[in-house]
């Protein structure tokens, strides 16, 4: 009766995880022919592990051990390669292959997002040792306090450019202390938006209030809204997109212990959150309801 239970369950799933790979393999192909050199004496092609790394995310798995060992239960008729593969392999291929999950992402943003006329910018603090641990150490590189509220946060904080579908565009890490304002214009171009002749809104709270910066958005085509009672409601879409990241995604509970863990772990996270929303508008589900389809 159990297994009658789960089946139609499984069966979701492993439909969206060979979506997720064959996505995947067709880009990665060429985005790096060289890398199909050595397949045959890997027990996981590249393909593969960045799928793997990103159905990590997408069900909410911290642990690489933990994960490891839910897919050579469940999954290993889809992924031979996980049998007995140890942990730390697996973390030093998605490490060695992170460079690729942006690129792999872009791929995806124009049909998920065209050219959307209002865009958001926000940003979050993301705490990566708690402040009695700081003084017990010599700290975390690229991290930094700042003042939040009533509390001082030792971290990092992440920037989003989001769509007013709540698709990420851009995204930046900088250090705790870094100005909101200073990173908006870097996440502009990175969005890499064609130039057409439609002005576009730019929403964001009043950390990006600065004449100055209106006035050079202005210079682009871009008009920058601070005052919330002129966004309509709009920039809780990225709020919301900032929620699904930190409750399901687990964004600011990562067991990264070096910078170069944090960026591959972020990078996978909001890799994993965009194919999500594509999975689910390829297989005609709501393109929000995300995390029952991989739980």
């Amino acid at each position: 009766m159990a297994q009658e239970y789960h089946t139609p369950r499984f069966h979701r799933t492993e439909e969206a995880i060979i979506t997720l790979f064959c996505l995947v393999d067709d880009v990665y192909v060429h985005l790096n022919p060289r890398g199909l050199r050595y397949e045959t004496i890997k027990k996981l092609s590249d393909s593969e592990v960045i799928a793997l790394a990103l159905f990590q995310q997408l069900r909410g798995i911290e642990s690489e051990r933990s994960f490891l060992r839910d897919a050579e239960r469940f999954f290993s008729h889809l992924f031979p390669g996980v049998i007995g593969l140890h942990p730390s392999s697996f973390h030093r291929r998605v490490r060695k292959l992170r460079r690729f999950l942006e690129p792999l992402r872009r791929e995806i943003l124009p049909e998920l997002v065209g050219q959307p006329e209002t865009l958001i910018v926000d940003s979050t603090l993301l705490e990566v040792l708690h402040p009695r641990q700081v003084a017990q150490s010599v700290g975390f590189d690229g991290a930094a306090w700042v003042r939040w509220g009533s509390f001082s946060v030792y971290g990092m904080k992440l920037h989003l450019l989001c769509a007013a579908n709540r698709v990420p565009l851009s995204y930046e890490l900088t250090a705790a202390n870094v100005a909101e304002m200073r990173l908006t214009e870097e996440l502009l171009e990175e969005a890499r938006l064609r130039d057409d002749d439609r002005a576009r809104r730019l929403l964001g709270d009043l950390a990006y209030r600065s004449e100055a910066l209106k006035e050079t958005l202005a210079e682009s085509g871009v008009l920058l809204v601070t005052e919330r009672s002129r966004q309509g409601g709009a920039r809780q879409q990225v709020e919301i997109a900032f929620a699904s990241l930190k409750r399901e995604f687990r964004l600011g509970e990562t067991l990264a212990s070096t910078l170069v863990g944090l960026v591959t772990r972020i990078a996978a996270k909001i890799a994993a959150f965009t194919y999500g929303f594509y999975i689910n508008r390829l297989l005609g589900r709501p393109q929000g309801r995300i995390k029952e389809l991989w739980a």
